[in-house]
Order: C-alpha cells, then structure tokens, then sequence
C-alpha cells in the first residue's frame, strides 16, 4: 500500500486559527485514506524547529514513506522545509485558505507555499525536488481529483519499482525493433527482468498440476466461449500451461511475464499462447505477446493506473473517411473485454493459409471485437526514457478481420485531437515498436503525471506530408 506521511511547520505570531485548519485538514485526509487506499501517518504537532523537522524526516525514510504531503497552517521558516525536503519521498505541498481576506494576513500560508515551491527548485538546482502543489480543503473538487491523480500514478511507481518480471523464452524470431538493455530498465524504471526461463519449464512444471484441477479450469473456461472450433485437445493444454506459469509465477514471485509462443510453442505442441496469455491476463498476472518486453511493461502500468484487464495489440489499418484506426491482434485478448457478440475460441488467422500441414489447426486463439467506450494505447520506447500515448473511443458497425479486434476515432495525441494519418506518420517517423498496450479506460491524465514523476520524455508529434522533412 502507498505510505503518505502529513506534516506541518509553523513560525511565532501567526493567528492561532492555522492550528485549528491543520487538525481539520488532517481528519479530513484520514477519511480519505480509507477511500483512496493508502496508509496516511499524520505528525500532529506542529514543527517548530530545524531539529525536530530532522527527526521528523529520518523518521519518515525509516519508514519507507513514498509521498510526505507538507501542510502550511501559517508561515514556515525556510530552514524547517530545507530539512523536510532532504527525504527520499516524493513531495506534496498544501497550502490553506486564507480564514479572511482584510486586516492583518493570518496565516501567509500561500505566500509560504511559494517560496517552498522554489526552495525546492532553486536551492537543489541539479537534484530539483519534484513536487505537487495543492490548495484548499480536502473536501474540495480540485484538491480531491488533482490528490486522487496522485495517489494512483504514486502507486503506480510504487508498483512499477517492485515489479519482478519474466522474460518467458526469447524475443519472438526477426523482431528486431523489440530488443531492450534490463540494465537501463531497471536504472530508468527500477524493473527487475528474470531471463532464467524458457517454453520447456511451463511444459515440465504443468506434468506437476493434478489432473482434476486442470480438468476443473478447462470447464470453466470452455463454458465462456459462444462458440469453439478450435481443437479442445489444445484448449486442454492452454489451460494447463496457463495453470502452469501461474505456479512459477507464484513460486518465483514474479508479476509480469513477456511470453514467446511462437519460437518453442508452435513448433512443440503446434499451437499458439494466444489462450494462455488471456487466461493470465484475466488472473492479474499480465502478459505480453511475442517476447516483448518493453509493451509487456507498459500493460503492467496500464493496469496498475487503471485495475483493468491490458493486452498488446497491432494497428491492422486506418481510414482516412473517417479519421479511425484499427486495433488488431491475433487473439489473446482477456475475455472480459469482448462486447454483447461474445467470445469465439478458433484457430489463429495464419491457420487458414496451413492446410495440409501440422499447423492447419493452429490455436486457441480468443476471437472478439471491443466493447464501446474510451480506450488508451501507451507505450514507453527507447531505453524505457520515452513514451507516447493516444486516447480514442471505440466503436461498432466496421468490418474487421477475427482476433482481437475493434475501430477507434476520436483520436487525441497526448491531449490534442490528430488525424487518423499524423498519428501513423508520428509513430513510423519516430520508429515506434509495432506493438501497441492497450486498456478499455481514458488514462491520459495519470500517465501525465507519471512521466512528470519518472522524468519521462514524451515523443514528438510528426504530421504526415507529402515530404520528408527533419
């Protein structure tokens, strides 16, 4: 859970009304605690000195605290925020109304939250503080959705820097654009990538899961299908392996895993990880298609900011009439994002020009199209140091190929609306991945704030010309 700790300073001859604005306000946040789901330390007294703001920030790193929220009842030495600010904990500073607005200033509490501001700015100079500002009540609109925001994309870090994740088997064959340094991952991010797995220990563990427990899930799972033509021999063996790479991921606490079928799998078994991968998308473990490490990642933070189901997808097409895009992929979509049609089990795609072969009836694969409403597509890029995104709705009445599939319009580029064209032009300019982190939530706002927090950059927008142009 996301430690916050609250704080407050104070300097002689200010009016007494801060104090009382202080207790108030910290009742307030531990009501909001319960709600928002972080665990809320609240220093009551108010720091009157530089010796005890120390002790009040070594206490805070001892505990390993991730946000100290800063109250400004009245006026406080800078020296007292110098000391507060020395934490290893990510900053907020919340300054009060004014109790009056004539006669003598009560409390200066703006004023004082403007100087710490720069403080944090101007005395740290290379090592800035980073910090959020906030200003009122804590029953306020805007300090109750701008504290929100933070509370989750904080959490989000949190997550992110404790996450341990597998690469299951190698990067998928000829994807060259997907390669990735752990070291920089790890430096930029605080990811941990185990390598020490492979295809052939989810099939040697599987031979440990009982039989009944297996046979237990494959009726599960079969009766959320409208429709299976896949072979169920091989939804059988998904299941299995899915059962599978929950135990290592149980065993070995690991949260994430960027899984290759296609280099062991289908030459194994003759069959896809389409199914697995949207069996542990569903459990929470999540999973990236093909071996790619850098969008499995960045699913993991689409969840962690959304609690929702993610997958990585393809863009399949785009049409200009309409100013939409089609995001597409070949089937491991988690099944709680398919509309009222529901879900097909059948084989993948590639199948269909296999007839005659071992791989004729290559699948399971999850065939769905979308539900309707807002999506995000993220993704980090370059050594994790960049990222884009793009918010769009999607929606129904377009033809598409089976898989996982559904259009998108309303296209916004980080806040603004773009063509369906500009946004190709400024991911094939840029020389983005071709795989696409996708979640059935606007999320725009947290990953805003998220690259403020991980000293994101963000990719620059290219509009599409008949030139080339630098």
């Amino acid at each position: 859970m996301l430690k916050i700790a609250l704080a407050a300073g104070s300097m002689p001859y200010f009016s007494s009304e801060g104090e009382t604005i202080y207790k108030k306000a910290s009742r307030d946040l531990e009501k909001l605690s319960k709600t928002m789901g972080f665990d809320l330390t609240v220093y009551p007294d108010l720091i009157m000195t530089e010796k005890r703001a120390a002790e009040v920030r070594k206490e805070i790193d001892s505990k390993d605290t991730d946000f100290l929220l800063i109250f400004h009842p009245t006026y406080i030495s800078g020296d007292i925020i110098f000391e507060l600010m020395k934490t290893r904990a990510y900053l907020g500073l919340w300054a009060a109304r004014e109790p009056t607005s004539e006669g003598p200033l009560p409390l200066a509490s703006f004023v004082c939250l403007n100087q710490n501001a720069s403080i944090a700015g101007h005395f740290f100079r290379e090592n800035k503080k980073k910090l959020k500002w906030f200003l009122g009540k804590a029953g306020d609109r805007d300090f109750r959705e701008g504290f929100e925001v933070t509370v989750r994309v904080l959490d989000a870090v949190k997550q992110l820097k404790e996450l341990r994740i597998a690469q299951l088997g190698p990067i998928a064959e000829g994807f060259r654009n997907m390669y990735y340094d752990e070291r920089d991952l790890y430096r930029i991010l605080g990811v941990d990538v185990i390598r020490d797995l492979g295809t052939e220990d989810v099939i040697r563990t599987s031979e440990e899961i009982a039989e009944d427990e297996i046979r237990k899930e494959f009726e599960n799972v079969r009766k959320r299908f409208i429709r299976i033509t896949a072979p169920e021999d091989k939804l059988f063996d998904s299941v299995k392996y899915y059962l599978s790479i929950k135990k290592i991921c149980s065993e070995k606490n690991i949260q994430a895993i960027a899984f290759d079928c296609a280099s062991k799998l289908v030459p194994l078994k003759a069959m896809t990880g389409c199914l697995v991968n949207s069996l542990l998308n569903s459990s929470g473990i999540v999973t990236g298609c093909e071996g790619d490490m850098v969008s499995t990642i960045s699913s993991y933070i689409l969840k962690a900011l959304s609690g929702k189901p993610t997958l990585v997808s393809d863009m399949a097409a785009y049409d200009e009439k309409d100013q939409s895009l089609l995001m597409w992929h070949c089937g491991s979509a988690p099944m709680e994002l398919a509309d009222d049609n529901g879900v097909t089990c059948r084989n993948v795609y590639r199948s269909e020009f296999a007839k005659g072969t071992d791989l004729e009836d290559m699948g399971p694969i999850t065939s769905l199209t979308y539900k309707s409403g807002p999506v995000t597509v993220f993704r980090l890029t370059g050594d994790g140091d960049y990222f884009y995104y793009f918010t769009g709705s999607i929606f129904d009445g377009k033809k598409s190929w089976y898989g996982n599939r559904g259009w998108v319009k309303d296209l916004r580029l980080y806040k603004d609306p773009i063509t369906a064209k500009d946004l190709i032009n400024t991911i094939l300019a840029n020389s983005i991945q071709h795989h696409y982190p996708m979640v059935l939530e606007d999320v725009g706002d947290y990953l805003e704030e998220l690259a403020y927090w991980l000293d994101l950059e963000k990719v620059p927008e290219k509009k599409w010309q008949k030139y080339l142009y630098k």
